[in-house]
């Protein structure tokens, strides 16, 4: 039997077992080709189901091939470094500077929480009598307080301006809270008689004949210097006979006829702010006040005697971004008349949340020497007190610490009974540094009644001469947060920085994973190929090998 006869029978044994390990594929659950899967089509009908069964195997290796994984490992790895440098916090802090309508930020802004509590403490004059007869060298008070307020805030009128700022009203206004109060509203004080010291205060350099016929008018009424009011009528309804003649004669001094304390303060407490927003700022500028009624100055004074500008500061509801321990914060408050600045004071953990604390400077109402102090007023107040004036229509008001607790003003200087303290009477604000919302803040501010020198009236006025009459103190306190704010904040400032780094790690670990798999598999291919082609080569050479041609003729021409 020659070798062409035998090698065909070998050829067609490999054949047989080719076809029975295609009926075997055919019976079982592995992969089958267009072909098998096809048989028992017509000859037209298995081209078509055999050519669609291989387009598919096409598209599918198309979608999933080394090529769309690779790209999809390098898509990965880029958004990743992206996500790195510019984080997701990033981007919402980014898109905060924007106050978009319809977005918490905005939402929480434009309807501030209830959460700031106005407490006022009224100072009480217990030895008048015993003054005005020369028998006590000073006049003693005695706190009384606090009456408890819900202070709302309300932002309204907001319009977005072409020069990426946003000017709204604010308005203000009290809620009595009872549940809150343990002061008696109908107990009776003893106080300064606020009309008639603070008209004679703002006479004190008029002509003689001014001060004497005042004196007189003020007689005939029969106007003290000191009165007997109810904590209400202090507070919301000091009304004298006086006033009615002063309006006429000073409209200006006196606009109204009621010089309640509260009733002054918040009698159409309403201000046109215009405050820096969107990304042309950035975070240093951000909701930092550009305006105030359209004017960047402090309201009633001269630019070019006082350089203090209202510009740059912020009514305290929110403060700028991305806040630093080297950050000062200026906090405009109308009723106080100044900016006041805050500096770094400690880093603290509130509610899980880092935040950083800053203080109210204790050296605020201090006197400057360079010439630009704006509030000294005339004569110079001394130190720890500054001039109000200018918000209150020229009425000798100045604002201090309470109790004089911090500046050159001694402890008995003026009155006696005061218990000056830093920890009761001091202000502070503690800010969450990235978002720069506020936690808990309490402003606590002292309005007193100035009495000039007042020798040109007669001797009972005079003996008030060069007086600081405390007239009440005030604390504003932001307690608390809502508990959505706290939440937002929380995840943005403690859980987003670290699931983010966990969340991008993971994303560029599958991103050199797809890379580096589809790359040693297209090696291992390679490696395979060339295998193959090397085998297919030796196999070719073996019929003109001499050993096997000599072999295969010995085999052949062996006995059966």
């Amino acid at each position: 039997m020659s070798a062409e006869a035998i090698l065909p029978a070998v050829g067609g044994e490999a054949s047989g077992a080719a076809s029975v390990r295609s009926e075997d594929s055919d019976s079982g659950d592995s992969e089958t080709t267009p072909e098998t899967s096809c048989h028992n089509l017509d000859t037209a009908d298995f081209k078509i189901c055999a050519a669609s069964r291989s387009d598919g195997k096409r598209r599918q290796t198309n979608y999933c091939g080394p090529k769309v994984q690779c790209v999809l490992g390098i898509t990965f790895i880029v958004l990743s470094v992206m996500g790195l440098i510019f984080t997701p916090l990033d981007f919402m802090l980014w898109e905060k500077l924007n106050m978009r309508p319809g977005l918490p930020p905005y939402d929480w802004w434009a309807d501030p929480p209830d959460e700031v509590k106005l407490r006022v403490y009224a100072f009480n004059i217990t030895n008048h009598d015993r003054f005005m007869q020369g028998l006590d060298p000073k006049l003693n008070v005695e706190e009384i307080g606090p009456i408890v307020y819900l202070e709302k805030l309300v932002h309204t009128g907001i319009k977005f301006n072409e020069n990426s700022t946003m000017t709204y009203i604010a308005k203000r206004h009290t809620i009595y809270l009872p549940d809150e109060n343990n002061v008696d509203m109908n107990a009776t004080l003893i106080v300064p008689n606020l009309a008639v010291l603070g008209i004679a205060s703002y006479l004190h350099n008029s002509m003689f004949f001014v001060q004497s016929a005042f004196t007189i008018l003020a007689s005939s009424y029969g106007s003290e210097l000191f009165v007997k009011k109810t904590v209400h009528q202090y507070l919301w309804d000091f009304r004298e006979p006086v006033l009615d003649l002063s309006k006429n004669l000073a409209p200006g001094l006196v606009p109204v006829n009621n010089m309640g304390i509260l009733a002054r303060i918040y009698a159409n407490f309403q201000d046109e702010m215009t405050v820096k927003i969107g990304p042309r700022w950035g975070h240093d500028e951000f909701f930092q006040i550009d305006r105030f009624w359209g004017n960047p100055q402090l309201p009633g004074y001269d630019p070019e005697v006082c350089p203090d500008r209202i510009a740059g500061s912020t009514e305290g509801v929110m403060y700028r971004q991305r806040l630093t321990k080297n950050d000062t914060l200026l906090y405009w408050r109308k009723t106080v008349c100044k900016i006041m600045p805050l500096y770094f004071d400690s880093e603290m953990t509130l509610e899980g949340v880092p935040v950083y604390r800053y203080n109210l400077s204790e050296s605020v109402h201090e006197r400057l020497t360079n010439g630009t102090d704006c509030y000294a007023s005339s004569p110079t107040l001394p130190d720890g007190v500054s001039d109000a004036s200018k918000c209150y229509y020229n009425f000798p008001m100045v604002s201090s610490y309470p109790h004089f607790y911090a500046g050159g003003v001694l402890k008995d200087q003026f009155v006696t009974g005061l218990k000056p303290d830093r920890i009761k009477h001091n202000s502070y604000v503690i800010v969450e540094p990235l978002t720069g919302t506020p936690f808990h803040s309490v402003a606590r501010m002292q309005s007193n009644l100035h009495i000039r020198d007042l020798s040109g009236f007669n001797y009972n006025y005079d003996k008030l001469s060069n007086l600081i009459l405390p007239l009440f103190w005030a604390e504003y306190n932001q307690e608390n947060l809502p508990s959505k704010i706290k939440n937002v904040i929380y995840f943005m400032v403690v859980i987003l920085p670290p699931l983010t780094i966990i969340v991008l790690s993971i994303i560029i670990i599958l991103g050199f994973y797809l890379i580096a798999k589809n790359v040693y598999e297209t090696k291992l291919r390679y490696d395979k190929i060339k295998t193959l082609l090397h085998f297919n080569s030796d196999a070719s050479n073996v019929k003109t090998n001499t050993i096997f041609n000599y072999e295969k003729e010995t085999f052949l021409k062996s006995p059966s």
